[in-house]
């Protein structure tokens, strides 16, 4: 087990990761409202997330991870009416694809993935609970709202002063408010399919209401820590506090995370825009490691932006991750028995410059900048002739990559069949064919064969200015990708 340093939004500072139970790390992370398909902006978190909760399980902590889905919300009713399905419909087709998305970007299911349709019972529960201790009050509409400035300590994540606030909760209904803050914990409702009965009436639930109550269920009243997009920070985690700590008495999460935001080209990403890419979309281009890459070699609290160069420069990156596993794999086989590595290579201390920089507020940007660096040095196994120690060191290497990338869920699969895949999207996604490249290289052959090398050198310009750079070595010419960026850099 290593000390682990957290920024703490709670706090505003880094505080050393002390969990409630000893070894065991409970964390709850909001999930998407399931009523459109997901887009990458959802897939930041999830990305984040993912790779905490691994690093997490690396240095031998045991992580419950809760990520719900929020299935009840006006979202849902409004376009599940307007495609004329139920509800339950509409988000099960939608969950559905959200799973395939995650599937394709490598990130893990869950521990428990709780719908809000199914925790109905706990959330009335909650909710009966905060009008025992005074917290909470119902109107004669059959409404449930939460009293705002009865919490003392209200604002302290946002650090908003009460006086200062709005109402922030979604669509609130209109009633009997005692304050204009108050927000709303249930709300009258008998859309079919998405309104249960209550002792205040049929309805459903606020928004806010929704996380306490499953939070509560699967992690106790008290739990490690809670993450989110920092968009999140208020109203709803601000909410989430105030519900939780006023209706069980008692602290919480200790710790609170929040990833950054997200814009494509320096604006916002929507829909009106038409700059928002959907994950389904993206991973018909590229991938699903191009987009963990993409995002990872930013710290998760960055605010971050994405263009067609980013996306274009990851896919490279990672391109030539796998063509040097490839390279190191072919050194190492067939491996030798013990031997000293070769001077100079010392890879096992990649493990503890990784562990240093993930230590730090898990710092992805850091941990890949020493993975970069040790395959530079990884690289220069490429020359020189074959030799026992080599084969010993470029297996230890390749040991280690694949050690390491495992936390961040990259370059896990199979070196020549991940190369060939990610070459044929990218080929295909520039309007390239293979079959071109391939004949272009032949004919290259050709004329160096034949001492034409002023014609060789027109065929590899005109392959460089398509994007694709040549490599010459004993066992032919393999080629790849080069992007050039706008300024041609």
């Amino acid at each position: 087990m290593r000390d682990i340093q957290v920024y703490n939004t709670l706090t505003g500072k880094k505080e050393k990761l002390e969990t409630l139970e000893p070894s065991h790390v409970k964390l709850y992370a909001c999930g998407v409202t399931v009523y459109d398909d997901c887009h990458i902006g959802h897939a930041m978190q999830a990305i984040y997330f993912d790779v905490i909760r691994t690093y997490l399980e690396y240095v031998g902590y045991k992580v419950t991870y809760v990520r719900n889905y929020t299935d009840v919300d006006d979202k849902i009713i409004k376009r599940s009416q307007e495609r004329g399905i139920t509800p339950k419909a509409l988000v099960d087709e939608i969950i559905a694809s959200s799973e395939r998305d995650m599937k394709g970007l490598g990130v893990k299911p869950a521990t428990f993935e709780p719908r809000v349709s199914e925790s109905i019972p706990e959330i009335i529960g909650v909710i009966q609970d905060l009008e025992t201790n005074g917290f909470a009050y119902s109107t004669p509409e059959g409404d449930v709202y939460y009293r705002v400035r009865k919490k003392t300590d209200y604002g302290k994540l946002s650090n908003r002063k009460t006086e200062e606030l709005q109402s922030g909760t979604r669509d609130l209904v209109k009633g009997d408010k005692e304050d204009e803050l108050d927000f709303a914990l249930w709300k009258k409702d008998n859309t079919e399919g998405a309104s249960w009965d209550s002792p205040w009436g049929r309805g459903r639930p606020g928004w806010h209401i929704e996380c306490s109550a499953m939070a509560k269920m699967y992690l106790g009243k008290s739990f490690d820590i809670h993450g989110g997009g920092r968009d999140l920070v208020f109203p709803h985690h601000e909410n989430e506090i105030a519900q939780s700590e006023a209706a069980n008495s008692c602290p919480y999460s200790t710790y609170w995370m929040h990833s950054g935001l997200l814009t494509i080209n320096k604006t916002k990403m929507s829909k009106s825009l038409g700059n928002s890419i959907l994950t389904s979309k993206f991973l018909q281009r590229f991938p699903g490691e191009v987009l963990r890459l993409a995002y990872l070699q930013n710290h998760y609290t960055s605010n971050v932006d994405f263009s067609e160069q980013v996306f274009r420069s990851s896919a490279q990156r990672l391109l030539y991750f796998y063509e040097t596993m490839r390279e190191l794999d072919q050194i190492a086989s067939p491996a030798t028995g013990a031997v000293s590595l070769l001077p100079g290579h010392k890879p096992d201390e990649l493990i503890e410059a990784f562990h240093r920089e993930m230590t730090n507020d898990f710092g992805t940007v850091g941990a890949l900048r020493e993975i970069l660096l040790a395959f530079r040095k990884a690289n220069e196994l490429r020359q020189g002739k074959p030799s026992p120690a080599k084969v010993h060191t470029a297996a230890a290497y390749a040991a280690v990559f694949r050690e390491l990338f495992g936390v961040f869920g990259l370059v896990q699969a199979a070196p020549e069949d991940f190369i060939q895949s990610l070459k044929s999207k990218i080929v295909a996604d520039l309007g390239i064919e293979e079959s071109k490249i391939e004949s272009l290289i032949t004919a290259r052959k050709t004329a160096r064969d034949t001492k034409n090398f002023a014609r060789g050198d027109e065929i590899r310009a005109e392959l460089t200015a398509m994007g694709i750079e040549l490599m010459d070595g004993p066992q032919g010419t393999r080629w790849t990708l080069q992007w050039k960026d706008e300024e041609g850099k």
